[in-house]
């Protein structure tokens, strides 16, 4: 799916470049750009709704607490 997007994106970038006289190399600076910083500023925000929805859906047990405590002893004792 990743390289569809990538593939997509720099087509994309390529058909509004021919249309619009624009040289194509600052087009894909700004979108090389937007490639990173995006997914790096977005991701917080991603990750907190996601696992919300996990937590909608697949609600914690007794033993999910049990486990993560757990992990913090052992985690703890080194």
């Amino acid at each position: 799916m990743g390289v569809f997007m990538t593939f997509g994106s720099i087509i994309s970038w390529m058909i509004i470049s021919v249309a619009t006289g624009v040289a194509l190399v600052p087009l894909l600076l700004i979108a090389g750009s937007l490639a990173v910083f995006v997914p790096t500023l977005g991701y917080p925000l991603t990750y907190t709704v996601w696992f919300a929805i996990d937590i909608t859906f697949r609600s914690p047990t007794a033993d999910d607490f049990a486990q993560a405590q757990a992990w913090l002893d052992n985690r703890a004792l080194a």
